[in-house]
């Protein structure tokens, strides 16, 4: 008599795949960002995304030689999503409100999206399409810069370097968040000896140590804007 088990199997209907040639390019694009939400990059696998998407691997082979042309092409998407998330420079705004605008809007993608965030910010290289988009929104940004008149090298060297401090920021953040890491909290607070730390004692309950809060995030951008008016004013 075949046991409970065996009988379990045999009634378990069998799950239908899809037609080969049936899956498309950006179905499996597609798929593999919703792999990665829901564990990561590195977990993305072609057997894993095959599963997901109900299809035999070869089919995925078919698309995708290897993870790694995958990847691309999902560096590419993310790319696409930056691009039109990052709001363009207006003709009645100053190029400080334009540079505001821009890294809270890059800092919000990525806060609410980690897998393009790993995407954009981890991938070696991107393909000549993304890095030419990349290269035209850089020009737009430095030319508004340049005709508020700041030298050409001197508007590249500021928005670079307010991005770079976005960027720390996102990443910064980031590893915080997938570690659980705790910067200073209630049983740290009680291990140290705060009698010598007066000004740090008064103020470690009213300011955060991790400084990626939204405040922190504004005060940054806003000292590196009123370091770049200095400049335009030396100019």
């Amino acid at each position: 008599m075949p046991n409970a088990v065996s009988r379990s199997a045999a009634t378990k209907p069998a799950r239908k795949r899809r037609e080969r040639g049936s899956i498309s390019t950006d179905l499996i694009i597609a798929g593999a960002f919703e792999v990665a939400r829901a564990s990561s990059l590195d977990e993305l696998s072609m057997t894993v995304l095959a599963d997901h998407l109900d299809v035999a691997v070869t089919s995925i082979y078919w698309h995708f030689r290897k993870k790694d042309e995958l990847l691309r092409a999902m560096t590419e998407v993310a790319i696409r999503k930056q691009h039109d998330s990052i709001p363009p420079p207006r003709d009645d705004e100053g190029w400080q409100d334009m540079l505001r605008r821009q890294m809270t809007a890059i800092r919000a993608l990525h806060r609410e999206d980690e897998v393009l965030s790993d995407l954009v910010l981890r991938t070696p290289a991107y393909s000549r399409e993304a890095t030419q988009r990349a290269m035209e929104d850089l020009e737009v940004t430095v030319a508004k810069l340049a005709g508020a008149g700041f030298p050409a090298r001197t508007a590249l060297v500021a928005v670079n370097a307010i991005m770079m401090y976005t960027r720390g920021i996102i990443t910064y953040e980031r590893t915080l968040r997938r570690s659980d890491a705790v910067i200073l909290g209630g049983r740290q607070r009680q291990m140290i000896d705060w009698s010598g730390l007066p000004l740090l004692d008064s103020l470690i309950d009213r300011q955060p140590l991790a400084g990626t809060s939204d405040q922190d995030f504004e005060f940054g951008i806003s000292r590196l804007i009123a370091g770049f008016e200095a400049l335009l004013r030396e100019a």
